[in-house]
């Protein structure tokens, strides 16, 4: 393995070789080894550009960058402070940094560590710090560095990388207009924004740090408060400027670069804006990777009951790297080839992110004169360093994210702040690197997708699962069970020559549906010898029943077919008259007054179906409630190019068509506008009510531009539901160029599984789509056309008004009820079957789980739910409805028991302690779907 030997004990090193001061900085390096104290030359030197040795400089945040500081100040300052909560290693080991072939040792005890906690108390350890380091990546907020700033503070050196001189002064304004008494001392600091162009890599104790060859500083000057230098071509004041080249000349003294460099590598520009460019570009293209590969490895290792002893280094990316001599006998053979696989992902991933990151700061960067090839060959040098000879070899040295990972820390958010700054819009392969590191980052990180069709083994079939499931048979207890711990893997590479955007298309939770099954038929088996009513080793009984709530379709007991013979396994090209007898005759029976003539069968499913007739339209705005069918929308958005106006589903169907009004009112000149209906809306349930069926016909009558595509899933089974499209259907739209299409769900209101949707349209449209499908469709199957009959006659119109009337309306009174102690409310009210919505944002941030976590707590507890940004959703349709007054109170008594669950609670700690994968980023559960 190529990792980095611990770095030698500081003290050690003190007792073997004696220390001496270099003369002067400007000299070649023929200083002894080790570098520790005051350096009595460096010190008389700073005094005659006003730095005493007594005042202090404070450190916020350890890795290393700070250590670097920190080591390379201790020269000319006997007065260092670091605060941090992650200094173990240098509160026991001192800082020790490797320069220049020296080490730069600040011993134990030299470097003062006042609490976070206690930062109030800053001033007095201090004395009001002359200098301050803020190289803090996460874990404090900006008001701990400025409530440590007195009389005596001068400098403040953001050596974080992204836009951190902008953030800090927006921050410093924001704090002085909470502290105006603080306002006269901010403004005299000096803001000084440090790019290092060069890796400061941390070794496997964060208390060494390495200063590779090559060093290179440019400082940035900006002005804390008034903001003079953090935006383009805006430059400080003669005073500032002044006040920061004072500054760059003391740090020329520390040694900071090659030797003979000093003048050339430590540079200061009159502004910040550009001084982060490429350091920030080097680290997305270098920290990410690494950590990504380190976890896919450390994971493998594992598989292959091997253990990982470090972090993987940048030189893992390099093409050069020996994967198999490093990690053939770790990894075992047969894994090797997924592990070079995901390096070349990584590679590929982190260096499409660096190019994307130069292409929305083009503009900056040809300010400071980079081009794009070369900001991509500086990403790729990055992976390298000199050996002995100076030849360029892949790296040694670990990043700080690849150490934060593999130490289960977490890592500064670079990437996140680069995206927030710029918007997501703009950065999909930025969010694509995020995403893998997030994933693996979690500690439970998936496994490759080609690992998955590989394993033999289900996540159910391992040795652990196995001991879980010995417990719970011999005395049931929920907390056992959710210890289980699922498989995850990556998805599949997207080929470059497919559309942007398609990694963020979604559909709600229909990937879950496969592991939702393994489990149920695994807690279905279970049996259980105590710890249940009638449990005995004599007579065991299955665990309490698994009631499926996320199922979307209709179960209903129908009879067999008998009539299913001698039917062709091809396509129709035509629905005959007969057929569309038959399509009439089922519409009728569900409420819609409509011939023959209006019907047409789609060679599609609805949800596809929907996704196509929005292609037809020329590229518009798609108004629509949120959430609704992911794949629909997204499709919308990345494949055809509309612009999406989303409205949340609380102010029901008035703020939709309020928002329909104003699209239409702002689109262009032949810029179409289609309002995507969903009656009911999935997932809410509700229904246009009569006012507002009349609203929507004011709406396609006052707005020309707008045309409809009317989803009417579970027609015929919604109590207040109209057939609001028949005035179309019979007299066309209004406008010229107004398009009305309605589709219906044969899963859904005919319990036809997985077959194709049928569809009307207003008088003048359906001509044209039937003969534009006869066209370029294969037509519905044989099967499909055969069984409409049988489909009409097996209509059962007793079945969702008994799930309204037995299931949804006892349970929406339950929820009424108990939504406060539960800690939610309801999306939306549902005025029908059959699904209730909840907003469990709040909820999710209490428990520390994420969307996918909640969901997979109910799998486990054996009562699984659906819940995707923020919204649980209850779905009613998976019971017959001869079971219905059986199961209610039953379903009632888990739901209560799984939504009134809270942080503390065993089994919330547990399943967050053995699935860490599934606990809160903290940010996916504050925004609702859409």
């Amino acid at each position: 393995m190529l990792f980095v030997q611990r770095a030698r004990h500081a003290a050690a090193a003190l007792a073997k070789t004696p220390v001496h001061a270099r003369t002067l900085a400007s000299l070649p390096d023929q200083g002894p080894e080790v570098v520790s104290g005051l350096q009595p030359s460096k010190v008389d030197a700073a005094n005659k550009l006003g730095f005493k040795e007594d005042e202090g400089i404070v450190a916020f945040g350890a890795g290393a960058v700070n250590n670097t500081l920190l080591a390379l100040m201790s020269q000319v300052s006997s007065n260092l402070s670091l605060v941090s909560r992650y200094a173990d290693d240098i509160e026991k080991d001192g800082v020790t940094l490797h320069h220049r072939g020296d080490e730069y040792v600040v011993p134990a005890g030299d470097i003062k560590l006042p609490q976070t906690s206690v930062i109030k108390e800053l001033g007095e350890k201090i004395a009001s710090p002359r200098i301050v380091l803020n190289g803090r990546q996460l874990g404090g907020d900006y008001d701990e560095i400025f409530d440590s700033m007195g009389p005596a503070t001068e400098f403040v050196v953001t050596a974080q990388n992204g836009p951190s001189a902008r953030m800090l002064a927006d921050a410093a304004q924001k704090y002085v207009e909470r502290h105006p008494e603080k306002k006269a001392i901010l403004e005299n600091v000096v803001g000084i924004d440090a790019a290092m162009f060069v890796k400061m890599s941390a070794t496997d104790t964060r208390a060494a740090t390495v200063l590779q060859p090559g060093a290179k500083w440019v400082f940035g000057a900006y002005e804390l408060l008034g903001g003079g230098g953090v935006a383009l071509n805006q430059e400080v004041s003669p005073k500032t400027l002044e006040k920061a080249q004072n500054f760059t000349e003391w740090f020329k003294l520390l040694d900071a670069t090659d030797a003979g460099a000093e003048d050339t590598h430590v540079t200061l520009r009159p502004e910040a804006v550009s001084g982060k460019l490429a350091k920030t570009a080097n680290n997305i293209g270098g920290n990410y990777g690494a950590a990504i590969v380190t976890k896919v490895v450390q994971h493998h290792a594992e598989l292959n009951g091997k253990t990982l002893e470090g972090p993987l280094p940048y030189g893992v990316l390099h093409p050069d790297f020996d994967v198999e001599g490093a990690f053939g006998e770790l990894v075992g053979q047969d894994r090797l080839g997924v592990v070079r696989d995901q390096i070349a992902a990584a590679r590929d991933m982190s260096l499409k992110a660096v190019g994307e990151y130069h292409d929305v700061h083009e503009e900056l960067f040809e300010d400071v004169g980079i081009n794009k090839a070369s900001v991509l060959d500086a990403a790729k040098l990055y992976w390298t360093e000199l050996d002995d000879n100076g030849k360029r070899i892949p790296s040694n040295h670990p990043p700080t994210h690849a150490l934060a990972v593999f130490e289960r820390r977490p890592s500064e958010p670079l990437l996140e702040d680069v995206i927030d700054a710029v918007g997501v819009c703009q950065t999909p392969e930025m969010r694509a690197l995020l995403e893998a590191f997030r994933r693996v980052e979690g500690d439970n990180e998936p496994l490759s997708n080609d690992f998955k069709w590989n394993e033999e083994r289900s996540w159910l079939e391992t040795p652990e699962v196995d001991t879980i499931k010995t417990n719970v048979e011999a005395a049931y207890d929920p907390v056992q069970l959710v210890k289980i711990q699922a498989h995850h893997f990556q998805k599949p590479v997207i080929p470059d020559t497919f559309v942007t955007g398609l990694r963020d298309m979604g559909e709600h939770a229909m990937s879950f549906q496969e592991r939702l099954g393994e489990y149920k038929a695994f807690y279905e088996n279970l049996q259980v010898t105590s710890g249940l009513p009638g449990a005995s080793s004599s007579s065991p009984v299955p665990p309490p029943p698994f009631y499926n709530l996320t199922i979307g379709g209709v179960y209903r007991d129908t009879p067999d077919r008998t009539e299913f013979k001698n039917v062709s396994r091809g396509y129709v090209t035509h629905a005959t008259p007969k057929d569309k007898q038959i399509v009439a005759d089922i519409f009728q029976r569900l409420g819609v007054d409509v011939q023959p003539r209006q019907v047409a069968i789609s060679a599609l499913r609805s949800k596809v179906l929907l996704q196509h007739l929005l292609s037809l339209f020329k590229p518009g705005k798609v108004v629509c409630h949120v959430p609704t069918y992911a794949s629909t929308i997204d499709a919308a958005r990345n494949t055809s190019q509309h612009e999406i106006v989303e409205v949340q589903p609380g102010g029901r169907f008035k703020a939709l068509f309020e928002a329909t009004r104003k699209a239409s009112a702002e689109a262009l000149p032949d810029e179409p506008v289609v309002l995507l209906l969903l009656e009911p809306h999935n997932p809410t349930a509700i229904t246009m009510n009569e006012e507002e069926v009349e609203e929507f016909h004011a709406v396609v009558r006052d707005c020309p531009n707008v045309s409809v595509i009317h989803d009417i899933a579970y027609q015929g089974y919604q109590p207040q539901q109209q057939d609001s499209g028949k005035r179309y259907r019979d007299d066309g739209m209004p406008h010229k160029n107004q398009i009305y299409v309605a589709v219906l769900s044969t899963s859904k209101s005919m319990y036809a599984s997985g077959q194709p949707a049928l569809y009307m349209a207003d008088k003048d449209s359906l001509p044209f789509l039937v003969d534009h499908y006869q066209r370029v469709a294969t037509g519905p199957t044989s099967v499909f056309v055969h069984d409409l009959p049988y489909y009409r006659d097996t209509l059962d119109d007793a079945y969702m008004p008994s799930v309204w009337e037995k299931l949804q309306k006892p349970m929406l009174a339950f929820v009424d009820e108990h939504k406060a102690r539960w800690g939610c409310d309801y999306l939306a009210r549902p005025d029908g079957p059959p699904f209730i919505t909840l907003d469990v944002r709040d909820k999710l941030e209490k428990l520390g789980l994420s969307n996918k976590g909640f969901r997979e707590l109910s799998l486990r507890l054996g009562c699984p739910v659906l819940v995707d940004t923020g919204v649980l959703r209850i779905a009613l349709t998976g019971f017959d409805k001869s079971k219905h007054d059986e199961v209610l109170p039953k379903i009632l008594e888990r739901l209560d028991f799984i939504m009134s669950l809270g942080p503390d609670d065993e089994i919330v700690t547990t399943f967050k302690q053995y699935n860490p994968f599934y606990a809160s980023t903290g940010k996916s559960s504050k925004t609702v779907m859409g």
